[in-house]
């Protein structure tokens, strides 16, 4: 007997770019349903699609599975095939075992209903039985943090309070699958952190996930395996830093470039932006006892190490390089690490050179960021930009834990004292 707890065998689905043809196509649908003829086809009818194309894959209990792509390529498509909110028109798709969802934005939720009733609604709507959720309702509302609001209408909620409630709601009585879509990224920071803590806990019980994320720090993360997709079509399913380097390879060609200068073994990917007379081959982050790392405590020593190479061994004048560190979810730019002008002028570039920059106090909040160097712009001619296909993992610290709250995005150590103007005391 097969230990695959969802078994995807060459499914597809279907759409119509028209409202009028599509209107025009379901009752002739509905009534082959009912007269007992396939309603499933091979064949596109006039204006229609596949959004999802023959689409195969395999998960055991506890496997964990991103689906990454770009917009459009169906990605949200084939979640809700597995969740059963559209039914395939070619192709079988086996689960087995209880599944909870977070799909969309208060998918599930009635707007004039209060936030209380739409706990019980939701959770009917996911089968989950009362009893079960009236033992787990102090933990749903304390998990959503909504207790002043508990009694109000679901459509006075902001969108963070209805992701919060949909994914206590989820994830209340440990599912045996989780479907996750990109909602996560609605919630602030601290919600994020509880959220993965959370799943984290659910991945120890044996929790098969497939989530669907824009952000490769997520994916990679959370899934082991990723499954690319392009144009409703899986085509690439494997490692998810793999799987996250042809998504970002695609990214390139798409931009018009060839993608070429792309190395998947040092997870460097071009932009395909600038000349590239002179261009980053190679990256890495180190620690304090000099060796490679992800993941890092907020405020540790770090030294970024970078292989700077000219097109061709010409000898060329070393442009401005500057490392970039990006939130991983809103990609806004939080930290520039920029070479001084006095290197600048003291270098001049032949073949291959190696850069190196110590930071003492890598002081940002913890968080998942992507990491990116460029090289020139600002004034002078752009030459690359490289994003490192690394996320940077950043964790708490014993100190920052002592004296940062969630707020900020940067830890600025301080000596604060307290007394008289003559008889100050450190605290």
């Amino acid at each position: 007997m097969s230990d695959n707890v969802i078994c995807v065998e060459e499914v597809s689905k279907k759409f119509s770019r028209a409202l009028r043809q599509m209107m025009a196509y379901v009752p002739r649908d509905v009534v082959r349903s009912i007269i007992g003829l396939n309603r499933s086809s091979t064949q596109l009818r006039k204006s229609e699609f596949w959004a999802v194309d023959r689409v195969s894959f395999e998960l055991q209990q506890g496997d964990r599975l991103g689906l990454i792509g770009r917009n459009g390529s169906g990605k949200s498509t084939l979640l809700k095939l597995l969740n059963g909110i559209l039914l395939p028109d070619n192709g079988i798709i086996r689960i087995k075992g209880r599944v909870g969802a977070l799909i969309e934005v208060g998918a599930g939720f009635h707007p004039m209903l209060t936030g209380k009733e739409n706990i019980f609604v939701n959770g009917a709507i996911l089968g989950i039985e009362q009893r079960e959720l009236r033992k787990k309702f102090d933990e749903i509302v304390s998990f959503a943090e909504i207790g002043d609001f508990l009694e109000s209408p679901v459509k006075f909620y902001s969108s963070g309070m209805s992701v919060r409630l949909g994914f206590a709601v989820a994830v209340s009585v440990a599912p045996e699958i989780l479907l996750i879509d990109e909602v996560l990224a609605v919630g602030d920071f601290a919600f994020q952190k509880k959220c993965f803590d959370r799943l984290e806990k659910m991945v120890d019980m044996g929790t098969t996930i497939v989530v669907v994320s824009h952000s490769m720090a997520t994916v990679q993360r959370l899934c082991p395996k990723a499954l690319f997709m392009q144009q409703g079509k899986g085509v690439f399913l494997g490692d998810s830093r793999e799987a996250s380097a042809k998504f970002y390879e695609s990214l390139s060609r798409d931009s018009g470039g060839d993608g070429s200068a792309s190395s998947g073994k040092d997870g460097i990917f071009h932009k395909s932006e600038g000349v590239m007379d002179v261009y980053i081959t190679g990256f890495r982050i180190l620690n304090e006892a000099m060796l490679p790392v992800q993941r890092i405590a907020s405020g540790s020593f770090v030294k970024f190490v970078l292989e700077v190479c000219s097109r061709n061994g010409n000898e060329e004048q070393l442009p401005r390089i500057a490392v970039r560190i990006m939130d991983a979810q809103t990609e806004e730019l939080i930290a520039n690490i920029q070479t001084p002008q006095r290197v600048l002028r003291k270098l001049s570039l032949k073949d291959q050179i190696i850069l190196e920059c110590d930071v003492p106090s890598f002081n940002l909040a913890p968080g998942m960021y992507k990491v990116e160097v460029k090289l020139g712009g600002d004034g002078e001619d752009l030459r690359d930009i490289a994003l490192i296909g690394e996320p940077l993992e950043i964790n708490w610290s014993g100190e920052i834990v002592d004296n940062m709250s969630y707020k900020g995005k940067v830890y600025l150590p301080g000596q604060w004292r307290i007394g008289r103007e003559r008889e100050r005391q450190e605290v």
